[in-house]
């Protein structure tokens, strides 16, 4: 990303907040020239001090003379008040000066958090299918932080760096052009340096925060299947794993901090060679008569000044380029286009629950580098219909298609324009809201938050309801019983993603969640697949009394969940291979009935071994 472009984009950001930058930065404008007049009326006091021991006439600094102010105008007591003054005003003005830079740095990135929120929202499945977590989360918290700083202490330490050193370099230039030109001399090297340190330091920062990313990834995986880790026992391994990405982390990390480091002695080795030079001719000139000593005090008190701003502006500088790269990963982030999105004329529908599918061929696409690239696998059905009320089963082996279905149906996936249709309207042409709120889909692999068991139930609802209709939600799906036996029932917290359920609890729950949202279409997808064969029967009872009225769709693998339905679909390899009830599907001797004679052996078998038990 360029210079300008990030200058651009730096002040769209900037802008809501603009006037209260104005005000920190005027309040930052008056202690700088309160700090650099200071040191003109200390100079007074010398020379008052040294007409007093000499009788001589005191000199006055050229900056005040400018102004029509005389030495003899001041007392030595009034001058040195007058230098207290303006030290307390400018301490006075630091704290406006820094509430309205700060806080403006704070709003305008809880700002940003939420309008990354709101794109990763808006995102489709297709986007996390092919997102890491831990580079999202990374861009929301430590590069979110890094623009933060960029935006608030490098706007006030830049500000007050340039404008400090502009009044420092004007006033000794006033008292004396020769010695400010000598003081200049190491800079033309502090711009080289500088300028090659940071963008060693833009490059680096990138890098380490992308590698970030990648070690946050490794983290999440790492506690996500922490069961499986030790079930297998592979700590010994997961921890050298890593150990490589730490390592590799920690070495970016220090070669970013070597170069961080060379920025501040650097600034100071080149500042001290500039107060050498100052006080060798400084003292030469003063010997000769050339500089009044007063001038010659203020100048030494002027060139202090520098040490804060010279230090400030390696820091300033770290702060910007680091700012930048992590602005550059927020750009591509929320510049990501949405793929799924209300069309300008869609429309909200009340549905009665008609499914109807036309010639659709779906296929897995990936734009990742902006290449449109089509990948294995995909979809195709050339026609379908489910009227209201009714339930359909979709059958099928293991990654044949049939969650495909269940997203297209909600739009988790776009199906091509004119093959999917919800009451006749096709349901590109419905807003989101609407569809999802009509379609509702209880995925196969279920997620629980870190709430209740009460709130995870009314998940799709904007009020908890009455305890009795979140009991008869959960009775619907077999839970109630077992939520009763939980110390606090269902005000009873989940731990992260239901790690104190076991997974037929968490698959029960995730239907007790899609039977209170009351869709007109009712998704489950593979749902009672951790579940036993007698619950398994007893939900499948329960929602005949969930789908009257409704239409109902059952994806499973499993025969016994679908023999029920009026029509069972039949998905092999992605393709729609046979359409029927259950009888007649055993007629037709194809794959379903080949799998279900086998897992009629196999429920014999589990019966069997569960009586002599």
């Amino acid at each position: 990303m360029s210079l300008a472009s990030d200058i651009r984009r730096t002040a769209q950001l900037l802008r809501p907040e603009r006037w209260r930058y104005v005000a920190g930065i005027t309040c930052l404008a008056g202690v700088n020239i309160a700090d650099v007049v200071a040191p003109l009326f200390l100079a007074i006091a010398v020379e008052l001090a040294e007409a007093d021991l000499v009788g001589s006439s005191p000199a006055t600094p050229p900056p005040l003379a400018l102004l029509g102010l005389d030495a003899t105008m001041f007392g030595i007591f009034a001058a040195v008040g007058v230098y207290l003054g303006l030290q307390l005003l400018a301490n006075v003005l630091r704290y406006p000066m820094l509430m309205w830079t700060a806080v403006p740095s704070h709003r305008i990135t809880q700002g940003v958090r939420r309008s990354l929120a709101a794109k990763l929202l808006s995102q489709s499945q297709t986007f996390y299918d092919r997102s890491k977590s831990g580079d999202l989360m990374s861009i929301a918290t430590a590069d979110i932080n890094a623009i933060r700083m960029m935006l608030g202490p490098a706007i006030l330490v830049g500000a007050d760096t340039l404008l400090l050193i502009s009044l420092v370099l004007l006033v000794m230039f006033l008292l004396s052009w020769k010695l400010a030109l000598v003081a200049l001399i190491p800079l033309p090297v502090i711009y080289i340096v500088t300028n090659k340190l940071s963008h060693m330091e833009y490059e680096g920062f990138e890098a380490v925060q992308s590698d970030l990313a990648d070690m946050t990834e490794r983290v999440r995986e790492s506690y996500a299947g922490i069961r499986i880790i030790q079930g297998y026992a592979r700590e010994a391994f997961d921890r050298a794993r890593f150990h490589e990405f730490s390592l590799r982390h920690y070495t970016k990390n220090l070669v970013l901090a070597r170069v961080r480091a060379a920025f501040d002695p650097t600034l100071d080795f080149m500042l001290g060679i500039s107060n050498i030079l100052v006080l060798v001719f400084g003292g030469i000139w003063v010997a000769s008569g050339e500089i009044a000593v007063g001038t010659f005090v203020a100048f030494l008190f002027l060139i202090r000044y520098l040490a804060g701003p010279m230090i400030g502006l390696g820091w300033t500088i770290s702060l910007i380029q680091r700012g930048r790269a992590s602005l550059g990963r927020l750009r591509r982030l929320l510049e990501e286009p949405v793929e799924i999105f209300d069309a300008a004329d869609a429309v909200a529908v009340d549905a009665s629950g008609r499914i109807e599918i036309r010639d659709l061929d779906f296929a897995y696409r990936s734009t990742e580098g902006g290449h449109d690239e089509e990948l294995q696998g995909g979809l195709h059905v050339p026609a379908l219909t489910v009227e209201p009320g009714q339930t359909l089963g979709v059958f099928g082996p293991v990654g044949a298609g049939k969650s495909t279905l269940a997203r297209l149906l909600t739009r988790m996936y776009e199906p091509p324009r004119g093959t999917v249709f919800l009451d006749g309207v096709d349901v590109r042409d419905i807003t989101l809201d609407s569809l999802r709120s009509q379609i509702v889909l209880a995925p196969q692999e279920t997620f629980l938050f870190s709430s209740t068991v009460e709130r995870n139930v009314a998940l799709a609802l904007d009020d908890v309801p009455p305890r009795d209709e979140i009991e008869r939600y959960a009775k619907l799906a077999h839970l109630h019983d077992e939520v009763f036996d939980f110390d606090a029932g269902y005000e009873t917290m989940l731990g992260e993603r239901g790690v104190n359920l076991s997974g037929g609890q968490r698959q029960r729950l995730a239907i007790a969640r899609a039977i209170a949202a009351d869709p007109r279409v009712l998704i489950l997808d593979d749902c009672l697949s951790a579940v036993d064969a007698e619950t398994e029967a007893a939900i499948l009872a329960s929602l005949r009394e969930v789908f009257t009225g409704r239409t109902g769709i059952i994806v499973s693998h499993r025969v016994r969940a679908v023999r029920d339905c009026d029509t069972i679909v039949v998905i092999e390899d992605g393709h729609l291979t046979a359409v029927g009830d259950h009888d007649a599907l055993m007629r037709g001797g194809g794959y379903y009935a080949q799998i279900a004679a086998q897992q009629r052996g196999e429920d014999a078998d589990v019966d069997d071994a569960a009586e002599a038990s």
